[in-house]
């Protein structure tokens, strides 16, 4: 192609397995940092022959990112090798890190690849991008969570107490119809996730058994390491709980406040829309605010002790503040005065009084109410599955492997990141920040806010 800066052809040396032989073996230097340069500002520097100044003639060589110019000196005949990039075991080492900077940030290469299309910037092919994943990225991040654990392992095995576990379930797309269940472990006193297991439907009857399974093998992986579990938090699955109750007594097994009280919350909603039950919904959050007190006043995790102060609660709400039982004789707030005294109350054999008050004495509601754990919840599980979804959302279709080694990079950087600093100002003043949470409806709370990620 004859142009004003020169000639130059276009060629695709490719070797049979993909890649190009380098005229030289060449490393990447430390800090290298890589640029978008215009293909007509870059041909102008290969115009004039580099040995005598003549023009020459300039062959191109693409593949993927990578550029390579072959100049060839119309007067002089000597020939220059230019390449745009150094290699790493025969491959253009932009083809590797584009690859990887897409599956470690959590892109997906279609989404990311028509970025670099849109440009018209030179770019990897979804085939690159696959086979590099599978013969090296999967494997690198596969060895990297590997030493991380076993080093998180021996630093917890080394302390020579049981493990404070917080363990939540999580499928690969809602509803019913899961095909990949992974199960996630966290230890509550370091905050970091210490194993997860992935489970496919087809290993189990049904996707609804994928949590207890996943359990099962977290518990069985941390049994051949030698350590010991000693309290496990969790949601209130009824198969975890009847499991932990048979199969592991010595493990002491707790539900986490939030999730309980989200589950009363959506019946206490339900009523509320009811015709002559509107006092509900002006109750509601008292209601779960009074579940969250009847844990936090019972540090010792007496269950019999939160169930009384719980069951006071359908005396309280009918104006009646003492007399509730031996346990829990009266209320512990002061005597009602003034618009506290003249709160609206329920009142007995009424509609709203009626179909509030078996809610609450509901015997499974008194069952997990005595079961709930007073200092420890799955909040920063939580928080993990978040991160998950960044790396692996549910609307997107994974292969067993693909999933798995997301899964590995969320695990990464939720322990590098799980325990950052709070931020501070330039005068070294703690930073903090108003957010307005869906859950609040308006509302806002203030929360501190740490220090960026890695």
């Amino acid at each position: 192609m004859s142009t004003s800066t020169g000639t130059y052809q276009e060629s695709s040396d490719e070797t049979t397995d993909g890649t190009i032989e380098p005229c030289n073996d060449q490393h990447r230097p430390n800090g290298d940092t890589f640029y978008m340069v215009s293909e007509s500002s870059l041909l102008l520097l290969f115009v004039s022959c580099f040995y005598c100044g003549k023009s020459a003639v300039i062959k191109k060589v693409v593949f993927g990112s990578f550029l390579r110019i072959v100049q060839t000196c119309r007067h002089c005949r000597k020939k220059r090798v230019w390449d745009s990039q150094p290699y790493v075991c025969n491959i253009p080492l932009g083809n590797i890190l584009m690859s990887a900077a897409i599956l470690y940030s959590g892109a997906f290469p279609s989404k990311a690849l028509h970025i670099f299309k849109i440009l018209n910037v030179a770019a990897i092919t979804r085939r690159t991008f696959f086979r590099h994943q599978s013969k090296y990225l999967q494997p690198a991040i596969d060895n990297v969570w590997k030493q991380n654990q076993k080093s998180l392992l021996m630093s917890l095995k080394k302390k020579g107490k049981p493990l404070v576990l917080a363990g939540d379930g999580r499928s690969d797309s809602p509803g019913h119809s899961a095909k990949y269940g992974s199960y996630s472990v966290l230890e509550l006193n370091c905050n970091k996730i210490v194993d997860f297991k992935l489970v496919q439907s087809n290993e189990v009857a049904s996707s609804n058994h994928m949590e207890k399974e996943g359990l099962i093998r977290v518990l069985e992986f941390l049994k051949k390491k030698g350590i010991k579990v000693g309290t496990l938090v969790t949601d209130r699955h009824q198969q975890i709980a009847k499991f932990i109750r048979e199969q592991n007594p010595d493990i002491k097994h707790y539900f986490d406040i939030w999730h309980v009280v989200k589950g009363l919350r959506k019946k206490l909603k339900a009523l509320a829309k009811t015709k002559d039950c509107e006092l509900v919904g002006k109750w509601e959050q008292s209601i779960t605010n009074h579940m969250y007190w009847c844990v936090a006043s019972t540090p010792d995790c007496k269950g019999d002790v939160m169930v009384a102060k719980w069951l006071s609660l359908d005396n309280h709400i009918h104006n009646k503040h003492s007399g509730h039982g031996q346990l829990f004789r009266k209320c512990s707030h002061r005597r009602l005065v003034g618009r506290k005294r003249n709160k609206k109350w329920f009142k007995r054999h009424t509609k709203a009084s009626e179909k509030l008050s078996p809610l609450l004495t509901n015997p499974r509601v008194c069952k997990d109410v005595a079961k709930l754990s007073p200092m420890y919840q799955t909040s920063s599980l939580e928080a993990f599955h978040s991160v998950v979804i960044h790396f692996a959302p549910k609307s997107t279709a994974f292969s067993y492997q693909g999933m798995h080694c997301r899964l590995q990079v969320a695990a990464l950087h939720f322990n590098e990141n799980a325990n950052r600093k709070q931020a501070v100002t330039k005068r070294g003043e703690e930073r903090y920040d108003i957010v307005f949470p869906k859950y609040k409806k308006g509302g806002y709370i203030v929360r501190k806010v740490v220090e960026n990620p890695t």
